[in-house]
Order: C-alpha cells, then structure tokens, then sequence
C-alpha cells in the first residue's frame, strides 16, 4: 500500500500530467499540510520514489525560453498501486493509533497544569480549524458546481473528526478539573474485558 502522500500524488498526476511544482501546489491548494505536515522537500522526494518504482513516468518538456520542466505522469503499474491503495484507505477502520490517542494515553507523565494548558491550545487551534472548515462546507454547498462532492464529503469528514476531537478534549478538561491528582495507575495495565 502507498504512503498517504504517494497516494495524493498519484491522484493529482492520475487527473491530468503535472510538474512537480504544480503537484505541490495542488497539493497546497487541497489543504493537505493540516493532514499530511510535510516540505515541499518531501513532496519532490516522494515523486522521485514513485518514478524508481515505476508507479510514475516523466518527460521533459521545454517552453519557449523557460527552463526545461519534467511533466509526470501515472503508468499502469501506477494505475493498479493507486487503486489498490484507495481500497485500503477506504476499508480502513482506523485501527492504527492516532498521535492524539497516543497523547492521551500518556499525559498521565506529565503534570495536571501542563497537560490543561497543552489540551486548551489543542482547543483553540480546532476550534478555528473547525470555523474554516464549516465557511468552506457551507461556501460550497451554496454553489455546488465550484468543487466535486468527493471534496466537501472530505471537508464534512474532516469536520466529524475535528467534533470528535473537540468533544473529547472538552471531556478530558472537565474530568481534569474535578480531579484532584492524575491516576497513579499505569495506561499499561488496563485490562481488556
């Protein structure tokens, strides 16, 4: 299965042939750093990985007097990974761990003011994401021509997400509260039932 970040890059490079500096912006445009947080390094990288794999071919294309520019675009082989890929993404039942769930399961290392001031950060920062998010759905639900149902599906998914997380936190900073000391008991030892 492809990287998230290969699997984006096949998607852009599937829907039409692009540079490398178009993929980065399309990528920008998409929003994807506050999925993915990544340099445009990293996304130069990961399209040389997916041509030495065989998943993308180039060409080099010259435009008057610019400099020359490779135009990728996707092979069969590439056709085939990037399918099998969304499949993946799409039966996943996110069953690997977020870093956020990681986070909690931990925090109990830290102290009671230090993690409430960690977790109100976290709590504006989505909070203003979740503001942005809900101005996109509803700017694109009042024209719908202006993007595929595909992308505001995704803003409405990420929306859930973000409710999800801004919910629990909100639950972790009342109990935080009421508490008067963090469990000395070890996350490690919670017993399955």
């Amino acid at each position: 299965m492809l990287s998230k970040l290969a699997a984006l890059i096949l998607g852009v490079v599937s829907e039409r042939e692009r540079n490398p500096y178009e993929i980065t912006k399309m990528l920008e445009q998409l929003n994807t750093r506050k999925l993915l947080p990544l340099a445009d390094s990293t996304v130069y990288a990961t399209i040389n990985n997916l041509k030495k794999q065989g998943f993308i071919t180039g060409r080099t294309e010259r435009n008057g007097n610019l400099p020359e520019k490779t135009i990728y675009s996707i092979t069969p082989e590439g056709e085939f990974e990037f399918h099998e890929s969304i499949t993946s993404f799409l039966e996943d039942d996110v069953n690997s761990p977020s870093n956020f769930d990681i986070g909690i399961l931990l925090m109990h290392n830290l102290s009671k003011p230090e993690i409430l001031i960690k977790l109100k950060k976290k709590l504006e920062r989505l909070e203003s994401n979740s503001y942005t998010i809900r101005k996109q759905i509803l700017s694109f639900e009042m024209d719908s021509t202006k993007v595929a149902f595909t992308s505001l599906s995704m803003l409405k998914h990420r929306m859930h997400l973000i409710e999800a997380e801004l919910k629990t936190i909100r639950e972790l900073i009342k109990e935080l509260n009421v508490r008067q000391t963090i469990s000395d008991l070890s996350p490690f030892d919670m017993r399955m039932f």
